[in-house]
């Protein structure tokens, strides 16, 4: 037990040492959220909703499931962001994904 609380407390004292805790603290996502964004004053330019008919998960893969895809356009001064979200309603989720341009992010969904 003493040898295990010794090297609990080496490991973190080293961690605290080298900042590895800290790594990704700089890198935290630069877009967020719609709603974020629109906070901090970004204008909808854009948006447009279709709905994706896709296969149904298991144990449901012989139903369809419908995604609600919406896409948005944002714009701050002459920056300009894209923002993907989509609802799926098998899975009861909302993911969102913004990047600055529209394929960028439609490969953080793996599309």
């Amino acid at each position: 037990m003493k040898k295990l609380f010794l090297a609990a407390t080496f490991c973190l004292l080293f961690f605290n040492w080298t900042e590895w805790n800290l790594i990704y603290a700089d890198k935290s996502a630069e877009f967020r959220s719609v709603l974020e964004l629109k906070r901090q004053g970004w204008e909808v330019l854009e948006k447009q909703s279709e709905i994706e008919s896709r296969p149904g998960l298991k144990p449901y893969q012989n139903l369809k499931r419908e995604v609600l895809v919406v896409k948005y356009r944002l714009r701050k001064g002459t920056e300009f962001i894209f923002c993907l979200v989509e609802y799926d309603s098998q899975l009861d989720t909302i993911r969102e994904a913004c990047d600055v341009s529209q394929e960028k992010a439609e490969k953080r969904f793996g599309r």
